[in-house]
Formats: structure tokens, sequence, C-alpha cells
């Protein structure tokens, strides 16, 4: 008897436990226990769950990295309009000097026809002359003036000019045989070209082409002087 009702007593337990597990509450405590968390089951975190100080990071390093660019940019845009400077004034003094050089180029050449019509040794004024000449000479040398060479080159038009052409059994065609103004440059830039007579080659008998021409050159030439 006792036995029985211990059994009775017993399959009550069961019976009420078999009921609380089939409640509501119940079955979802067991879900959510067997349920995976987020990282295990590979899910993303929500934005609410992540810390805003890793966006407000991430934002400081951008604004870093596009300051250190516009710094770059700029010492590099400076460090061009520097070197553009440097170089514009040295241009700047390079054309004033040689318009200066130009405006002495004639005093030079009156000088040295000075000097062609007296006679070597002829008076202390001539001395006078050459002093000045040699000493003018030697300052436009100084800053870069080189006379162009002519007689007895090949004709370049780049830095002499043609006055006439004369025939010469002595020259080949092409070659500069009479220098009427002496040429001048600094540096590659040429400030007067050389005014020549430039030979033809060998005359073919009779007048030869250009001498007329070149009579009226050498008129014209001591006219000047």
């Amino acid at each position: 008897m006792r036995d029985f009702k211990e059994k009775t007593e017993l399959e009550k337990k069961w019976a009420a436990a078999a009921e609380e597990a089939s409640t509501p509450a119940a079955q979802d405590e067991e879900a959510a226990a067997e349920a995976p968390a987020p990282e295990e089951s590979g899910e993303a975190v929500p934005a609410a769950a992540r810390d805003p100080r890793e966006d407000e990071l991430a934002a400081l390093e951008s604004e870093v990295t596009d300051l250190r660019n516009q710094l770059l940019r700029g010492r590099a845009e400076f460090d061009n309009y520097r070197k553009r400077m440097a170089r514009e004034r040295e241009q700047d003094r390079k054309l004033a000097a040689a318009q200066l050089m130009r405006e002495l180029l004639p005093v030079a050449d009156n000088l040295e026809r000075a000097l062609g019509h007296a006679e070597a040794g002829e008076s202390a004024l001539a001395q006078g002359v050459d002093m000045v000449l040699r000493q003018l000479s030697g300052v436009l040398q100084a800053k870069g003036l080189e006379p162009i060479p002519a007689v007895g080159e090949r004709f370049d038009p780049n830095v002499h000019e043609a006055l006439a052409h004369q025939p010469s059994d002595e020259h080949e065609p092409d070659i500069v045989t009479t220098e009427y103004e002496r040429g001048y440059r600094i540096g590659d830039h040429v400030l007067r070209p050389s005014k020549v007579v430039v030979s033809s080659g060998p005359a073919a008998g009779g007048i030869a082409p250009g001498e007329e021409e070149l009579s009226s050159i050498q008129a014209e030439s001591h006219g000047e002087e």
C-alpha cells in the first residue's frame, strides 16, 4: 500500500513537470538557451552596439591625411613659384645688360673708326682715344660681350647679315670675305649680327655681279665715317 502511494506521488510530480515545461514562457527560455550568440552565428553586430569612438577616430585620420596632402601640394607650388621668379629676375637682368651694351656699341664703333683714320703714334689724342676704347672694350667683355667671328668663316644667317655677294677667286662660295660692321653676342644671344660681304665663288668673266652693289656699300660706309 505504501509503495502504491509513493508511486502515485511520483507520477503526480512528473505530470506537473511536464505541464510546466509545456507553458510558453518555458519554451521561450529553452529557445533562448539553445540560440547561438551573434558572434558564433557570424551575424553582424548592430550599429548601435559599435563604439562611437571608432567612427570618430576614422574621421580624424581621414582629415589628417587630407591636410597632409594639402601641405605637400602647397609646398611644391611655392617651390615652383620661387624657381620661376628666380629665372625671371635673371632674365630681366640679362635683358637690361644687353640693352645697355647695345646702346654702347655705336660708341665703340666710332672710337675704332677714329683710330682707323689716325696714324700710329700720331698724337696724344689718338693715344687717349685708344686707351678709352680699350677700357670700354674691357668693361663690355667683363659683362659677357663677345665679338662674332666673320672674315674667313662660312656664312651663318643666324649671326651674319649679308650686305652683298661678291665673286672671289680666293674664297669658296658662302665664305665671308669682308666685314663692314662687327657683330657681338652675349652667350647664345646675338646682340648685333655682323654685316658682311659673302663670296659667290670664282668670277665667270666681265663685271662680276654684286660689284656695283659693293661699291655703293663702300661709299655709304665712307660717308658714315
